[in-house]
């Protein structure tokens, strides 16, 4: 009987020391980067604001939470929305689905008067040679909605061929980024 139960009781202490060690080096090392501008962040706020003239961003958080969290204006498409320093510029942070899954990370660019400035991926999971011709080509696809505001037609902006659920994605980040802006505008500006 002992030759039955031993085995996997001595295998179970194992793998209970080793989870408490994995779990005792996590809190010892784990750093909080909520808020922390990272250098993908840094880099899409120049490629949309080129012209910032030495701007500092910083990431918005919710004061009416307990713990440093991203201001989303409970949006769940939205990561995070970034202000430069002199409340000019103001980027708005989105994962949507593409043809995959969170396929589309983007920063979207709004100026004060709630219009496009621009776009730039963060990440781009959508299919490589089809999807990806989004990030890689922005005039045939989001540089058409410079200029729009959230008032706009968004279907007169015709899906890229051989991309068309990609398109969708693109253009529901968009959409998504100025009506966040429009509906929270004073709220964004006044922190």
């Amino acid at each position: 009987m002992k030759k039955y139960i031993f085995p996997p009781l001595a295998l179970m202490i194992i793998c209970a020391v080793v989870c408490g060690l994995l779990v005792g080096t996590y809190k010892l090392t784990y750093k909080d980067t909520t808020g922390v501008m990272t250098e993908d962040l840094k880099a899409g706020c120049e490629a949309v604001f080129p012209d910032s003239d030495g701007n500092d961003y910083k990431i918005l958080l919710d004061s009416s939470q307990a713990e440093k969290t991203p201001l989303t204006f409970g949006n769940e498409n939205v990561n995070s929305i970034i202000l430069s320093d002199n409340k000019e510029n103001c980027l708005i942070e989105v994962t949507t689905d593409g043809y995959a899954k969170g396929g589309i990370h983007i920063l979207v660019g709004v100026n004060q008067s709630g219009e496009l400035v621009g776009t730039e991926f963060i990440s781009c999971g959508e299919t490589p040679g089809l999807g990806t011709k989004l990030r890689d080509n922005k005039s045939i696809f989001s540089d058409k909605f410079i200029g729009f505001t959230v008032d706009d037609d968004f279907d007169e902006v015709d899906n890229v061929t051989g991309a068309t659920y990609s398109s969708k994605g693109m253009r529901e980040a968009i959409k998504t980024a100025l009506e966040v802006y429009s509906s929270n505008k004073e709220a964004i500006l006044s922190e």
